[in-house]
């Protein structure tokens, strides 16, 4: 058929909508299933919408407590199945859908990249200030057990001084990322006499628990409790792999560094083998487990431990 001016009406390209395919675009990015079923603002809200939830939670600092975390797990986990089943029931409805100009794999594939690009230069982990560590040696037994999976605030010391006593991750030596206990604020002088704490002059109380074993090895588990009143769990090796560093006198923690010692005082490779941390490369606190190898690993708060 013609129009009065001679020219060929052009007839809309007709395509039902995959159930299927909505389901698996909106299964990779929300918001994707979206633009495939014809619905751009929709896939602008959605999207917005995902990237604003970290956001909120980042605000309100609640994932630095266990429930906090889990809170916004079920939060991220709901929000994304209603945007699955949303694009999923929308696909259904249009059997008579008009195929829009980005409609085609060229373009779909267009706006997943600038969607994984968004999220990768909005970088959650930092609006959240939280990161997760999963414990892979002894060195902080028995407080930190290998297998636990732990949180760090990495905020907490913008608004915090660091104190004797906290669980700190930090950059470790060839690019690492390890964790053990402040035993030495800048310009302190420290002495080890048995593995057992001075701190400018003050002795840390050591109070014995029980005789167990490590691995395999003798020790002797200790409650230590630093002269600041933090009080923690330690173990001492029987016999220590090395002597030379139970004992050990005028220790000087130069300005702007951190002497770290592991709660598993004769395994680990702290501060009497690689030296005090510079404050730029402590990266944040410990504050709670949120898995383990046992049931009873989950939701452990380290922040006074």
């Amino acid at each position: 058929m013609e129009n009065p001016a001679g020219e060929k009406a052009l007839t809309p390209t007709l395509k039902p909508r995959n159930a299927f395919i909505a389901f698996f675009l909106s299964l990779i990015l929300p918001g994707l299933g979206q633009v495939y079923n014809g619905q751009p603002k929709k896939a602008i809200l959605f999207f917005g919408l995902l990237m604003l939830i970290p956001l909120l939670f980042g605000l309100t600092n609640n994932v630095t407590f266990f429930y906090g975390l889990v809170t916004l797990v079920l939060v991220e986990v709901f929000f994304r199945i209603f945007v699955i089943v949303d694009a999923v029931r929308n696909a259904k409805c249009q059997n008579q859908y008009n195929l829009k100009t980005y409609n085609t794999w060229f373009y779909h594939f267009f706006i997943a990249i600038v969607m994984v690009a968004a999220l990768w230069m909005f970088n959650t982990l930092s609006i959240l200030g939280a990161q997760t560590f999963e414990m892979s040696s002894e060195s902080n037994d028995p407080t930190l057990q290998v297998g636990d999976r732990v949180v760090a605030d990495t905020k907490i010391y913008k608004s915090k001084d660091i104190a004797y006593g906290d669980l700190v991750v930090f950059n470790a030596p060839k690019g690492e990322k390890w964790i053990f206990r402040v035993a030495g604020l800048p310009n302190d002088t420290l002495e080890l006499n048995e593995n057992i704490l001075t701190i400018n002059g003050k002795q840390s109380k050591a109070i014995f628990i029980r005789e167990t074993t490590s691995n395999g090895f003798p020790i002797s588990e200790f409650i230590e409790k630093f002269p600041n009143g933090h009080q923690h769990h330690i173990f001492k090796f029987k016999k220590p792999y090395d002597s030379t560093k139970t004992t050990i006198k005028n220790i000087v923690v130069p300005a702007g560094r951190y002497y770290l010692l592991a709660d598993n005082r004769d395994n680990a490779a702290d501060s009497r083998y690689i030296g005090s941390i510079k404050r730029n490369d402590i990266l944040g606190q410990i504050m709670y487990s949120y898995w383990g190898k046992t049931t009873d690993r989950i939701n452990i708060d380290f922040r006074g431990k």
